[in-house]
């Protein structure tokens, strides 16, 4: 790519860190060609990096040069630290994981690479696309710049997890097996879903297309607010009775087109030749047709609500306006993700609430519609991070973790 290609994409990527409640300080290369990369400079914000931050620099040069160099399947590599993830990574032994996007990257343990020497990384990143720095932050590797943003992420997120989950008992580990499961099937099959640059456009009514584009710009919404990540996260609309609309599998966001959007019916959950949908779309599928009034579904995989997840943990207010809105954020079942008992699952305390948290997934909400569904999952959110105090690390008196 050209630089001016490369700098666009790359400050446009940098930009997705936004920092809401904690700034992630760092560096970052991203490989132009054979023999050059582009570089962030001295560590900063790297949300606020600038195009006069940007280095252009050889390839044989620098440590994540060298990175970049000996690892030739990648193009991107970010460095990055916020104070969860200086004190999470000041450890000897590997982390265990506890949140499932993290598994589906390095399987059931983090590792920690002894130092920030190049060829220590490099032997940590081996066999995985992130791991820790001793005493210092953590590294994600990516074959383009938004796949390593978004590994970092959720190694900061998974940090946060062990720092703030504290407050509610502690964090559990993901069963070794099925960590290792997690990594092998997102290794071997999602990564490769949906890999045709396009898919042909076939005519839509105006009221179908209409509903594309919301989910599309939903989507990026949900990924502005921090809410997701990457290709994590899904979420869908329902046409009529039989009929739902849901995000592909595996696919940015911010790359998604209105044809991508995947149209099935929710009983059978035949597609055809579409997309591959998300892998979640057996549950959006049991929501519609348990909850008729239900008008749209949307997954997160957001930082507050994945403590509780990584802790097992529901939680309430005693603020009955707020309650009302948001419901009881209710603690689902235990059941491995994309399956048709995790569906089951959240039906089943779909019926006490219309919200609930799966334990080490994330989070899904429903609601009449997408925008009044993205509100509550906003709001579910930040409530979350309240109480968890990410600013203060103190809960409030009248919020309750369960």
């Amino acid at each position: 790519m050209t630089y001016e290609q490369g700098v666009e994409l790359m400050l446009d990527a940098l930009k997705g860190i936004h920092g809401r409640f904690k700034q992630l300080y760092g560096q970052a290369a991203m490989r132009l060609d054979e023999n050059t990369y582009l570089f962030t400079g001295s560590n900063r914000v790297l949300a606020e990096t600038s195009e006069s931050d940007l280095v252009l620099c050889d390839v044989n040069t620098g440590g994540l040069g060298e990175i970049l160099r000996s690892c030739t399947d990648i193009d991107s590599v970010l460095f990055g630290m916020t104070q969860d993830m200086v004190a999470v990574s000041d450890r000897d032994e590997p982390l265990d994981v506890t949140l499932e996007d993290l598994a589906q990257l390095t399987g059931a343990k983090l590792k920690v690479s002894v130092d920030a020497e190049p060829a220590n990384i490099i032997s940590a990143l081996e066999d995985t696309t992130v791991c820790l720095i001793k005493g210092i932050g953590g590294i994600a590797a990516g074959s383009n710049i938004r796949k390593a943003v978004a590994g970092i992420q959720i190694v900061e997120k998974a940090c946060e997890a062990e720092i703030h989950g504290k407050l509610l008992g502690g964090t559990v580990p993901i069963e070794a097996e099925l960590a290792e499961r997690y990594r092998k099937d997102f290794e071997t099959d999602y990564v490769n879903r949906n890999e045709e640059k396009s898919v042909p456009f076939v005519g839509f009514e105006e009221e179908v297309f209409n509903l594309r584009v919301q989910l599309i710009e939903t989507g990026k919404e949900l990924a502005k607010q921090d809410l997701i990540y990457g290709s994590w996260g899904n979420l869908s609309v329902r046409i009529g009775d039989d009929e739902m609309l849901i995000t592909p599998s595996s696919m940015d966001y911010f790359d998604i087109k209105p044809e991508d959007i995947v149209r099935l019916n929710i009983n059978t959950l035949v597609y055809g030749d579409q997309r591959v949908p998300s892998s979640e779309t057996s549950m959006h599928a049991a929501i519609y047709r348990e909850i008729p009034d239900c008008g749209a579904v949307i997954h997160t995989h957001s930082n507050g609500l994945a403590v509780f997840a990584a802790c097992e943990a529901g939680f309430s207010t005693g603020n009955q306006e707020i309650k009302e809105v948001i419901g009881e954020m209710l603690v689902t079942e235990k059941a491995e993700a994309g399956t048709p008992e995790l569906a089951a699952c959240v039906c089943e305390t779909m019926k006490k609430t219309h919200n609930a948290i799966i334990p080490h997934h994330g989070a899904v909400f429903t609601g009449p519609s997408l925008e009044v569904t993205l509100r509550i999952a906003e709001a579910a959110e930040i409530m979350a991070r309240n109480i968890l105090k990410f600013d203060t690390g103190v809960p409030q008196d009248d919020e309750l973790a369960e």
